[in-house]
């Protein structure tokens, strides 16, 4: 096949939607296809390593008012450079990720060269809102909801990665094929193993702490925050590591020297890619609180390495998360709340084992080359079905 893959959100811009983005890419040009991916030029600097038969394409971008180090192109400015790459290629389908400036841009364009296109959802409409001031939910999540009811019944057909979010799109009027394909989790390279000791000396991290750890974006819609704010709470031995970066990194920070527990946070900004598995095992307990889950890559890559997980109960973490199973599920503003259960967890370590075991199970349902394999076989469906 010859696939156009259109994404808002790709690396260097560490992000849900860039990694899903690339295991897309890799995974069917592993399997013998062409990929050109189209994407905002990057902002930030980094170097993107692609393997032969994949090919990136770069829109013109500014910076995301919104996002620290995120581009954006502005509709419709990346259409000519959409139009062109169409033009001179003989495209089976078009993978949309997103329905932002470059996925408009495509969708527009599969009508006029007829081809058949895959949409995802990767966001909700009071994430979206959570992006402006005020946060007005009330005006944005209607508006938010007609626009997916319009544009997802224009795709030839939808995949999402959860259930929850298949019952979303049924109730704001998405009427086309809507089938679940997880963001999956590589069970190799993530994986059980013993606490990386060396790792936690790095850090100053007494071998008798229980490590709570969070990786992600450190933006409104991560709600990091009730991480910070639990932590007055929790046990004297108690760790948080929090790997990111974001807008609201000094608000963080400043939050932290305010409710007098910096001693207990440590913060790192950024690590590589290769290093990712090495600090799922420098941790006891993966947490998130975000409400806004379509799925959670990290959620998975915690599950994957064998750690037991406190989630928030909104969203899609609780398919994950299965409350008393492999770990709990809390109010995901409840600070209190959420300390509550860090601490049972703290003080009983067999039942960390028990719940990380459970969690590691849980995982081997989304191995990446299963999960990814049914993406595949989607596009041969929707193509044939064109023809």
């Amino acid at each position: 096949m010859n696939i156009l893959l259109v994404t808002e959100t790709y690396l260097p811009f560490v992000a849900g939607v860039s990694s899903s983005s690339d295991s897309i890419a890799r995974y069917m040009v592993s399997r013998g296809h062409r990929v050109v991916l189209v994407n905002p030029k990057p902002v930030i600097k980094g170097k993107v390593d692609i393997p032969p038969n994949m090919e990136l394409v770069y829109t013109p971008s500014v910076p995301d008012i919104f996002y620290k180090g995120k581009p954006t192109t502005l509709f419709p400015l990346g259409t000519l450079t959409m139009n062109e790459v169409i033009r001179k290629n003989k495209f089976d389908i078009i993978h949309i990720q997103e329905p932002g400036s470059l996925g408009l841009s495509a969708l527009i364009l599969s009508k006029i060269y007829n081809i058949p296109t895959v949409g995802m959802l990767h966001f909700t409409p009071e994430q979206v809102a959570e992006a402006f001031p005020g946060k007005p939910v009330f005006i944005a999540k209607p508006l938010v909801e007609a626009y997916i009811n319009l544009i997802y019944n224009r795709y030839s057909a939808t995949a999402v990665p959860t259930q929850t979010f298949v019952d979303f799109l049924k109730s704001v009027g998405v009427k086309k094929s809507i089938e679940i394909v997880s963001n999956g989790v590589d069970t190799n390279k993530f994986h059980q193993g013993e606490i990386d000791l060396k790792l936690r000396k790095k850090y100053g991290i007494p071998e008798n702490n229980v490590v709570f750890f969070f990786l992600g974006r450190l933006d409104g819609d991560k709600n990091a925050e009730t991480l910070v704010r639990a932590m007055p709470y929790t046990d004297n031995n108690t760790k948080l590591v929090i790997v990111g970066n974001g807008t609201l990194k000094e608000g963080l920070h400043k939050l932290a020297l305010d409710l007098e527990v910096p001693e207990k946070i440590i913060w790192v900004e950024h690590i590589s890619d290769s290093e990712m598995p090495d600090f799922y095992h420098l941790a006891d307990v993966f947490t998130i609180v975000s409400p806004f889950e379509v799925q959670s890559i990290v959620t998975l890559q915690a599950l994957a390495s064998g750690l037991p997980v406190i989630c928030a109960d909104r969203g899609a973490l609780p398919e994950l998360c299965h409350d008393g199973v492999n770990g709990y599920l809390v109010d995901a503003y409840n600070a209190k709340a959420l300390a509550q259960k860090m601490n049972i967890l703290t003080e009983d370590k067999a039942k960390r084992k028990t719940f990380g075991e459970e969690s590691r199970r849980i995982s081997l349902a989304h191995h990446k080359p299963d999960v990814l394999h049914k993406m595949e076989l989607l596009y041969e469906r929707v193509i044939a079905k064109n023809k």
